[in-house]
């Protein structure tokens, strides 16, 4: 669990008084030894709370005069509504909030975060009354890539408020009305194929695997078939025992690479779902004493914490997860540009890229 320090719960305590105005724009703060003995804490405590406050633009702090809450700070609130388990590695929602709070620190942002599984309790007056006290101007909901919850789509679609979906799926701007952020899958996992086809590679493995709560009828953006007629078209050796549609298990994973590497007529490479995918079939393959890439290339897709540090590093697609973040909360501040209730925004394909790195090589024959 995170640790919730003393200027945290300062910081926490302070901006929630000024965002309801209990301590209104413009007035001044009591001296700093004054307040902190009012709050229980140390004045290095009150100082790191306070400093917070000013990187986000709440307070503005006048040397030899004192501190004021900022005349615009009730303008610069937004609602981030977080998934569960965004801590996972493997959780696109860890790489995105990263990218929302950096974003919010540089404009000078303040951002009231909550559980999904929260606000699924709350009704449309319990939205309403936290938007009011809050001064909320726009909402960020992260949904970890999987269906939005109609239940709270539901209610935030009753708000007079611009929505932003930072990583969404293919149909979620057509279900949800709001702004959707997305990569197009499709293309970026074509774009992983076409990229070691390039590289000579004709006999290529792809893992795959059936995400709960995801769009069913697609993975990666291609429908059950397409993937077998990509390989076709594409020159690759087309055969089902080469396209592995899994289930989200470590064992599955390690099973499937055992088995197509000890085969009769093992791949070339392996293009896997996700980087944890990869992970895991690279550990199954140093068990088996396969070389990588020597033997049989591996490539990744998300670009995760600590794939670089593989040895070798493993090649992946990154689709900037942390620069989805950014422009969710960047396209939130400039909402009169495009947000008009009732009108659903066009959704926004976000950028992505190859990663090269030496887990995988290039072949002359396969």
């Amino acid at each position: 669990m995170v640790k919730y320090l003393k200027k945290d719960k300062i910081y926490e305590h302070l901006r929630r008084e000024i965002m309801s105005e209990v301590l209104p724009p413009g007035s001044k703060l009591p001296r700093e030894v004054l307040l902190a003995k009012r709050l229980g804490v140390s004045h290095v405590t009150l100082r790191s709370s306070l400093a917070r406050l000013a990187s986000e633009g709440l307070i503005d702090r006048v040397h030899g005069v004192g501190n004021f809450v900022s005349a615009v700070a009730k303008h610069r609130a937004y609602l981030l509504i977080l998934p569960d388990q965004i801590d996972l590695v493997e959780s696109p929602s860890r790489y995105v909030i990263e990218g929302v709070e950096e974003k919010a620190q540089e404009k000078g942002c303040s951002l009231e975060k909550c559980p999904a599984s929260w606000l699924a309790q709350f009704n449309s007056d319990d939205y309403s009354r936290m938007i009011k006290t809050h001064h909320i101007q726009g909402i960020i909901y992260e949904t970890a890539h999987a269906i939005p919850d109609p239940q709270i789509t539901a209610l935030l679609k009753e708000l007079p408020l611009p929505v932003v979906i930072p990583h969404g799926g293919i149909f979620d701007a057509e279900k949800t009305g709001f702004l959707v952020l997305r990569t197009n899958e499709r293309n970026a996992f074509a774009d992983a194929l076409r990229y070691l086809i390039g590289l000579g590679h004709r006999r290529i493995a792809t893992v795959l695997v059936r995400i709960p709560g995801e769009e069913t009828s697609l993975i990666r953006g291609f429908r059950e078939g397409e993937l077998i007629d990509f390989y076709r078209y594409n020159g690759l050796e087309a055969g089902e025992h080469l396209i592995r549609v899994l289930d989200n298990n470590a064992e599955q994973f390690s099973l499937t690479a055992r088995e197509l590497m000890l085969g009769p007529t093992p791949p070339t490479a392996f293009v896997c779902h996700s980087d944890r995918v990869a992970m895991r079939i690279f550990s199954t393959l140093k068990e088996l004493n396969i070389l990588i890439p020597q033997e049989v290339s591996i490539m990744g897709y998300n670009n995760y914490s600590g794939c670089q540090l593989l040895e070798p590093a493993l090649c992946t697609v990154d689709t900037e997860l942390k620069e989805c973040g950014k422009m969710a909360l960047e396209k939130l501040i400039a909402a009169d540009d495009w947000y008009q209730p009732g009108i659903t925004p066009q959704e926004i394909l976000t950028p992505y890229k190859i990663i090269e790195r030496d887990s995988v090589r290039k072949i002359t024959h396969s």
